[in-house]
C-alpha cells in the first residue's frame, strides 16, 4: 500500500466536525418554514411542494439520517390547492468533513429517491446544506439552514 505523509495542519478555528445530534431546519432559501414552491408546466398543471421540516441527524461513525416532511400537490389549471397529508422522505448515508465542507454520501439502498443532499458547511450549532429535488419536470435547488436542537433524538 501507499503511505500518505500528512503535513501538520494549523489548529482549526472552529470545530473539526459537526457535533453528533439533530439539526432542525430554520429557513429554506432564506424564508422561515413552511416554504411553498410552485411550478406550472406547459399544460397549465401546477406542481406544488410545501417544505415543512427537515431534520438532519448527525450520528456517530459518520452516519447521517435526513428526514424531510413535505406536502406535494398536483392541481390542474384554476383548481384550488387542497391540503394533502404531509409525507415523509428519509435518506440515510455517511458524512465526511473536508476542510470546512460537510459532504454527504447517501446510501442508494436506503431511501432518498428524488432528494439529493449536496456538500454543505457547518459552524458551531449551524449546518447550511443545499439540496436538489424535482418538482414536476423541473429540477430545483434549495438551501436550508439547520440549527442543532438537543430536544430531538
Amino acid at each position: 500500500g501507499t503511505l500518505f505523509a500528512q503535513a501538520p495542519a494549523a489548529a482549526p478555528a472552529g470545530p473539526a466536525e459537526p457535533a453528533v445530534g439533530s439539526y432542525v431546519s430554520q429557513r429554506l432559501n432564506r424564508k422561515p418554514l413552511p416554504v411553498t414552491d410552485r411550478v406550472t408546466d406547459d399544460k397549465g398543471v401546477q406542481y406544488v411542494i410545501e417544505f415543512d421540516e427537515l431534520i438532519l441527524s448527525i450520528r456517530a461513525k459518520h452516519e447521517f439520517r435526513a428526514a424531510l416532511k413535505y406536502r406535494q400537490t398536483l392541481a390542474s389549471k384554476g383548481a384550488r390547492i387542497g391540503q394533502d397529508p404531509l409525507q415523509k422522505m428519509i435518506v440515510f448515508g455517511t458524512w465526511s468533513v473536508v476542510g470546512s465542507e460537510l459532504r454527504f454520501v447517501p446510501d442508494p439502498k436506503r431511501g432518498g429517491e428524488g432528494l439529493r443532499i449536496l456538500t454543505g458547511t457547518f459552524a458551531g450549532r449551524e449546518i447550511d446544506v443545499p439540496f436538489d429535488y424535482r418538482n414536476g419536470t423541473v429540477s430545483r435547488r434549495a438551501a436550508v439552514v439547520l440549527i442543532r436542537d438537543d430536544r430531538i433524538f
